[in-house]
């Protein structure tokens, strides 16, 4: 049975097709085609701000200042090295301090950036590349080279044609590809977005040739959001207005899509396996650490999501387990204290009247069981964008994306 913390908030149902939320079949050459519809627990859209918190005091934290707005941020595999997306830079920060230190900026290629600049960051799993996701694909970078600040950082660039919006990279667990989310592609569909795929190894030994492009695979409207499960079976990925949806606010619900890892590096066209609705404007997925459960923001619901991962894939009308409310505009998410806590970036990007910016802490274990979760707000600058943890789960870093400036929390005084 589903289980739901509810909203006590006006909402407004995100629309489907037929003007409720229900069914919504999903086409895909694959035999296995999933069918879902909403639970009792998907939320509707939110049309003001969400809730006041209690504001969690105590909570050390320390800011910088940094010359672009940041976008994307990840850490050096050990250490306290980290690095930002800075519009048309790369930034290394050192956190060893507590309080984050800009060391050095990278110019990045110009002619690859587009018209967003740099935006989502990622770093291999043997920690050598960095990806920074920008225009037409993904910047590759030598990460230690760019630690160290020696000459030839950039390697090159990773280059499609499935779009010029590329917001977030993912790279498989073996290194070998790299999927580049689109948010908006060149379609004939709507202007739909597109997971695109690039050998990644290929490209890292052909000098960054043309044929690096294996192709890409249309979903919803603006792709945001991707995540690899722990398994490396699945490619989770996010679209805010589903097919059949008007691409407009507050026209419709938005997709959560179950992607095969091994179809999408091989026949990208052919690896969707379904999509389950996912309130209104999701745009970031996380699945546990354990891969039993996978998380969302809905952004236009203030709410984060949790889905059952087996049920995704064998039963998708049920795999929908709750629904927390947190702050106004949730956009990242990440996981602190192992899988007991999660942190959303309540970003207010559209500036609803009475809200603030914030990040909300979320007791995973009570969501999951019925129980009230959200345990606080701790306060930022403007629009809170993405996240990353250290090494050693310490320090959380946050890009404050229209204030300019990077947060460190000290995880060890979160509740």
């Amino acid at each position: 049975m589903a289980l739901a913390l509810t909203v006590g908030l006006t909402v407004s149902a995100c629309q489907g097709k037929n003007g409720a939320l229900g069914a919504h079949p999903r086409s895909s050459p694959t035999a296995a085609v999933l069918a879902a519809s909403a639970s009792a627990a998907e939320p509707g859209r939110q049309t003001g701000a969400a809730p006041a918190q209690s504001q969690l005091s105590s909570v050390r934290s320390a800011s910088l200042t940094v010359p672009a707005k940041p976008f994307g941020l990840v850490y050096a595999r050990t250490g306290h090295v980290a690095f930002v997306a800075l519009k048309s830079e790369l930034g290394v920060l050192s956190t060893s301090s507590g309080t984050p230190r800009l060391v050095r900026t990278i110019p990045l290629p110009a002619a690859s950036l587009g018209k967003e600049g740099a935006t989502g960051v990622t770093l291999t799993h043997d920690g050598r590349e960095l990806l920074i996701a920008a225009g037409g694909g993904a910047i590759v970078v030598d990460a230690a080279k760019a630690a160290s600040g020696a000459p030839g950082a950039v390697l090159g660039t990773v280059t499609g044609t499935a779009g010029t919006s590329a917001i977030e990279v993912t790279v498989s667990p073996d290194d070998h590809y790299a999927f580049v989310s689109q948010e908006y592609g060149n379609t004939q569909t709507g202007n739909r977005g597109d997971i695109e795929v690039f050998d990644l190894h290929k490209a890292l030994h052909s000098s960054f040739g043309p044929d690096t492009s294996i192709g890409s695979l249309t979903l919803g409207n603006a792709v945001v959001g991707t995540a690899i499960s722990p398994n490396g079976r699945w490619l989770y990925a996010t679209s805010e207005i589903a097919p059949g949806q008007k691409a407009k606010a507050g026209a419709g619900h938005g997709d959560l899509s179950i992607i095969d890892l091994a179809t999408l590096e091989s026949t990208p066209t052919k690896a969707l396996l379904g999509s389950v609705p996912a309130g209104c404007d999701p745009v970031r997925v996380a699945p546990s650490p354990d891969g039993k459960t996978v998380w969302v923001t809905a952004r236009q619901s203030n709410a984060l999501l949790a889905f059952d991962a087996a049920k995704l894939t064998t039963d998708p009308q049920h795999a929908m387990l709750t629904s927390v409310q947190v702050g106004t505009a949730p956009v990242g998410l990440t996981f602190v204290k192992g899988s007991n806590r999660i942190i959303t970036a309540d970003s207010d990007r559209f500036h609803a009247s009475g809200a603030t910016t914030g990040l909300t802490v979320v007791d995973t274990q009570a969501a999951l069981a019925g129980k009230p979760a959200n345990l606080g707000r701790i306060q930022t600058g403007a629009f809170p964008r993405e996240f990353a943890l250290s090494p050693d789960g310490k320090t959380l870093l946050v890009s404050d994306y229209d204030s300019k400036q990077i947060q460190a929390i000290a995880t060890t005084t979160l509740p």
